[in-house]
């Protein structure tokens, strides 16, 4: 069993995507540290400019809290302006009437909590994409001591989730105990994934942008870019 684990990032690039087709369980980082100014509650989209973040504004909490626990503040009209900032740099795009109506749908709910935003952007992605692990769970549900940490968390949830290999992002490397891994006779794998490049309206090729871009570019055919 091919199990991967990532944290609910907002409106994922595509190497994110890419990685969930290789997978055939998908743990759900939830109940790890929420950080600020990363991906959990932000990505990029291309502009004429160059680029944007498209950013979801969270409550003030303590440094200490996890993802799952995080809260969107309400206390502004940030859809609004989100939902513009899409229309107005990716109306002109081939496939934007095909899909920004189902993206606006899901902002409209006003989530409380980042993470059911994240995971219902995620699987709208995943559906459009043709992507679909056997199984997705979250990391919250594996009743994990809190004390476990770093390479000995990745371990831990992948024996829960019944792994014969880790499909890990490329910088585990830098962290984890490989040899740990081999005395459980789960196998890790290192994800990579080489950017293929597609036309956008706005010039030269950007990569690395939220995957909606490649779905308004190129409508069914941007599941090809993972290679579906």
């Amino acid at each position: 069993m091919i199990v991967t684990i990532h944290q609910p990032e907002h409106m994922v690039w595509l190497g994110f995507l890419h990685n969930l087709t290789l997978a055939e369980v998908f743990v759900i980082f939830d109940d790890t540290q929420f950080k600020k100014h990363y991906f959990e509650n932000r990505n990029k989209i291309r502009t004429k400019d160059g680029s944007m973040w498209l950013t979801v504004p969270v409550k003030d909490q303590p440094l200490s809290t996890r993802i799952k626990d995080t809260l969107i503040s309400h206390e502004t009209e940030w859809i609004k302006k989100y939902l513009q900032s899409i229309k107005t740099h990716y109306g002109g795009t081939p496939y934007f009437k095909d899909y920004y109506p189902k993206i606006e749908q899901i902002f409209q709910k006003k989530h409380e909590k980042i993470v059911d935003l994240n995971i219902e952007i995620i699987e709208f992605l995943m559906e459009e994409f043709g992507v679909k692990p056997l199984k997705i769970i979250k990391s919250s549900e594996l009743n994990i001591p809190d004390h476990i940490k770093g390479s000995d968390i990745c371990l831990e949830i992948c024996k829960r989730a019944g792994a014969s290999k880790y499909l890990s992002g490329v910088d585990g490397v830098n962290y984890l105990k490989l040899d740990d891994f081999e005395k459980e006779g789960i196998e890790v794998i290192f994800h990579k994934f080489d950017h293929p490049k597609y036309e956008q309206i706005h010039g030269e090729f950007m990569p690395g942008m939220s995957s909606i871009d490649a779905l308004f570019h190129l409508g069914p055919n941007a599941k090809k870019l993972l290679g579906l």
